[in-house]
């Protein structure tokens, strides 16, 4: 079992739930956005979520897209954003979980990149462009260097297919409350919290979702039945509007008592 599951996992067995937030590196420049990670953990983050910047984030909203663009302005890349977390290894104390596209893992080489999250004490791994079906690479890589892989579950993902992604997953399922880009507005709560009352009956795998939370009350619905939530464009859109502060202020009201 990875650090990434059984850290959620104890959470579970606790009676607890997870609170994820999702921070872009580099953005608004790479000290400050590992600093970030370092204050989210101390305010009892579970885990925390990187992206890494890609030019194209195609599941990505207009908050994100734009915290994107404005880390790669600042010159960053996969490798000097994982020699920097490595840097710094020692004062992680929670789960670390990069968000990628495919094309860098690619150009990179999966095995390559498996061993540089495991050298820089990186816990868990999404590529939200990867089918499970075309992983198999990258699901080798993964478990030799015990990187625990996220995969995707989206509302209109058929029962049977979620069957054969919870069987690949070895971190958790993370499951898009809407079928749409990052910052979307959740329609229908109580049809999300009855799709992963639905999914736990198929796995033993802890079930986070993520996309469209704003509000802690929508966060309470949702954890009725999801074992953590994952936040990242509102947060970012605190960061933006008024820094590190306005953001961290923000996840603690969305922490709540989670």
């Amino acid at each position: 079992m990875g650090e990434l599951k059984e850290a959620l996992l104890k959470l579970k067995a606790c009676g607890q739930k997870a609170i994820i937030p999702y921070i872009v590196a580099g953005f608004p420049d790479l000290e400050t956005s590992l600093d970030l990670v370092l204050e989210l953990q101390k305010r009892g983050a579970s885990a925390v979520e990187i992206g890494i910047p890609f030019s194209d984030p195609m599941v990505d909203g207009p908050v994100i897209q734009t915290a994107h663009a404005e880390a790669l302005k600042n010159g960053v890349t996969p490798l000097s954003i994982l020699e920097a977390i490595k840097e710094r290894e020692s004062e992680w104390g929670i789960p670390l979980i990069v968000m990628t596209y495919f094309n860098p893992v690619f150009r990179m080489g999966e095995r390559r990149f498996a061993q540089l999250l495991k050298e820089a004490g990186i816990s868990g791994a999404i590529i939200p462009d990867l089918p499970p079906e075309e992983a198999g690479e990258w699901l080798k890589a993964s478990n030799e260097y015990e990187i625990d892989v996220v995969f995707l579950v989206d509302p209109n993902t058929p029962e049977k297919r979620i069957q054969k992604i919870a069987s690949l997953t070895t971190g958790f399922l993370y499951y898009l409350s809407l079928k749409g880009v990052t910052g979307s507005k959740i329609k229908d709560l109580q049809n999300v919290k009855e799709r992963v009352k639905i999914i736990k009956r198929m796995t033993s795998l802890p079930v986070c979702v993520g996309f469209g939370i704003k509000e802690r009350w929508e966060a309470e619905v949702l954890l009725e039945e999801a074992d953590g939530t994952i936040v990242g464009s509102s947060l970012l859109k605190a960061l933006i509007e008024g820094g590190p502060s306005q953001m961290l202020e923000l996840f603690m009201e969305l922490k709540g008592n989670a």
